[in-house]
């Protein structure tokens, strides 16, 4: 699968805003939280978020590259999210590996990390597989509820 990750348009936006997902994954639904939602509208404007899509310019999900500060240093956060009707079919490898590395070759970046849902086996897997470590972890509250995160991490040489 040729997968390219170009500037977000309104268009993409408003199908983000409609992605909901099956089971435990409900947890990524896009339209289930305001502060979701404004943000994905404010996303059109961010110069380090994508959308991803294949060869026919169909959308097959998005990214974002975000600094969070740590420490006093700054750290470059990947963000990803997949279009419901392709998760749990075998494109995840192929869909973080084409955000990696375009990421890579317009941020010139060496250092990556991201955060995942402790339950979601499937993209914690599909991180591992593209070398990203654990590095960490905390807990986050959603829709007042705690859920356990671990923070991944990858180094370029």
């Amino acid at each position: 699968m040729e997968l390219t990750i170009r500037r977000r348009t309104q268009e993409d936006i408003k199908e983000f805003q409609t992605w909901t997902y099956d089971g435990i994954y409900s947890f990524y639904d896009n339209n289930s939280q305001k502060e979701k939602i404004q943000g994905l509208k404010e996303s059109v404007h961010l110069e380090r978020a994508f959308s991803v899509v294949d060869k026919k310019e169909n959308l097959v999900g998005n990214c974002e590259f975000y600094d969070v500060e740590e420490d006093g240093e700054t750290i470059l956060v990947l963000g990803v999210q997949m279009k419901p009707s392709m998760t749990g079919k075998g494109h995840g490898q192929a869909f973080v590996q084409a955000i990696i590395e375009q990421g890579r070759e317009r941020l010139k970046f060496s250092h990556l990390e991201l955060a995942v849902a402790d339950f979601n086996e499937r993209a914690i897997r599909t991180y591992e597989k593209e070398g990203f470590r654990k590095r960490g972890s905390f807990e986050n509250e959603i829709r007042g509820e705690n859920y356990p995160f671990s923070i991944m991490a990858k180094d370029w040489a």
